[in-house]
């Protein structure tokens, strides 16, 4: 497995840079990201994998399913060409890990933090919105948010985002006035 991901990391790399010396445009970083993405969910799967990776299935079997398959999506031609030796080369089921990656460097390069964000009841637009610019004062980065809800919280909110965790719900406050009553 450690093998597969420092393979996934190394594509993921290559693409990165391939992107960032493309500017803006075909073949940028937003728009490999965008592919990236199209191309996880459309061979991600073990299926997709075992099928374009069957030893008997011809090379010219794989590139006109690959082809067949991206006609139905929007991709680069850069994009279609990648799938495609990740297929040659035997690496189709490191695509979602690569995407992953890729995901990593563009949010590091475009100075965007993911934050997990839990409450009790799920937030509107608005507050949503009031979460997001809070959260973006406090990291100075902007923020891109994913919205979990669990009702054990009770109230407030639970905030994750890397390895720091803002617990601001009502039940870990309750169980922190138990601890000091007890």
């Amino acid at each position: 497995m450690a093998l597969r991901g420092a393979a996934a990391r190394r594509y993921a790399q290559a693409v990165f840079d391939l992107a960032k010396e493309a500017g803006s445009g075909e073949g940028s970083l937003d728009q490999w990201l965008a592919d990236l993405r199209t191309l996880s969910n459309l061979f991600g799967s073990d299926a997709a994998v075992d099928m374009l990776e069957d030893p008997k299935v011809t090379r010219d079997a794989q590139i006109r399913i690959i082809d067949d398959m991206i006609t139905k999506v929007k991709v680069g031609p850069l994009a279609s060409n990648f799938v495609k030796l990740l297929v040659q080369r035997g690496r189709l089921a490191s695509l979602p890990r690569i995407t992953e990656i890729f995901g990593e460097m563009y949010n590091r390069e475009k100075g965007i933090v993911i934050a997990d964000v839990t409450t009790a009841v799920p937030l509107d637009e608005a507050h949503r919105k009031d979460v997001a610019d809070r959260i973006s004062r406090m990291t100075g980065k902007t923020v891109e948010l994913r919205m979990h809800t669990d009702p054990n919280i009770l109230g407030g909110i639970i905030t994750r985002i890397g390895d720091e965790l803002i617990d601001a719900s009502v039940a870990s406050r309750l169980a922190q006035l138990a601890e000091r009553l007890a």
